[in-house]
C-alpha cells in the first residue's frame, strides 16, 4: 500500500462526509467503498482508521465501523470545545485580519443574509473564513474536524424559528471583526456558539 493511495482513499471518503452522503449510525462497508473509489480494501481500511481517530467513525465488532451518532452528552462536549476554540479564533481574527480578508468576510456575510431562510453552507463558510483569518492552522484544522462531526453525526441544521436571531448575531460578529474589535468579537462568538448549543438541546428535548 502506497502512502499516496491511502491518502487518496482518505480524502475520497472524507469528501463523502463533507457532501453529507453518510447518516448517523450508518454502517460503513469497506468493500463498497473500495468499489466506489476504484481501489483495494487495504487503503480503505487505513483511511477508515484515520477517520475513526478523528471521531467521525466508531469501531464495532468484527472490524465493522459505523458513522458516529452524537448523544446529548456528546453534543455538550462538542459545543464546549467549539465555544473555547471559536472565541479564540474570533479574537485572533479581529487582531490579524487584513483588508482583503475583511472584504471577503463581508461578502460571505451578505451571502448568509440572503440565504438564512433556506438550507445553506453559508454559515459554515463564515466560520471557516474567520478561522483562516486567525492565522493559526492548527485551530482551523480542529474546528473543521468538529464542524464536520457535528454536521454528520449531530444536528446539521437549526430550527427555522431561531434563524433570524442567528442572522442578527452573525451581522454583529462580522462587524466586530471588520472593526478590529477583539473583545466584542470574542464575546459575540461565544454567545453565538452558546445559542447554537441551546437550540440543539431543545431539539434533543423535543425528540423525547
Amino acid at each position: 500500500m502506497s502512502g499516496s493511495t491511502s491518502d487518496q482513499a482518505y480524502q475520497g471518503i472524507r469528501q463523502m462526509f463533507v457532501r453529507g452522503e453518510f447518516q448517523p449510525g450508518q454502517r460503513v462497508s469497506q468493500s463498497k467503498l473500495a468499489r466506489q473509489l476504484g481501489c483495494s480494501t487495504v487503503p480503505v481500511v487505513e483511511a477508515l482508521r484515520r477517520l475513526e481517530s478523528e471521531g467521525l467513525l466508531v469501531k464495532q465488532a468484527r472490524k465493522m465501523a459505523k458513522v458516529r451518532a452524537l448523544s446529548a452528552a456528546d453534543m455538550e462536549g462538542l459545543y464546549l470545545l467549539r465555544e473555547g476554540l471559536e472565541a479564540i479564533t474570533a479574537r485572533l481574527a479581529a487582531q490579524r485580519i487584513n483588508d482583503e480578508q475583511a472584504a471577503e468576510l463581508e461578502r460571505l456575510a451578505r451571502v448568509y443574509e440572503e440565504s438564512w431562510k433556506t438550507e445553506s453552507d453559508a454559515d459554515v463558510a463564515i466560520h471557516r473564513h474567520i478561522a483562516r483569518c486567525a492565522g493559526c492552522p492548527l485551530l482551523s484544522e480542529e474546528l473543521e474536524r468538529l464542524m464536520l462531526i457535528e454536521r454528520t453525526a449531530g444536528r446539521p441544521t437549526h430550527d427555522a424559528a431561531i434563524r433570524p436571531g442567528l442572522a442578527h448575531i452573525h451581522r454583529a460578529l462580522v462587524q466586530a471583526i471588520v472593526d478590529r474589535d477583539a473583545d466584542s468579537a470574542e464575546y459575540l462568538m461565544k454567545k453565538h456558539v452558546q445559542n447554537g448549543y441551546q437550540a440543539v438541546m431543545r431539539e434533543f428535548a423535543d425528540e423525547r
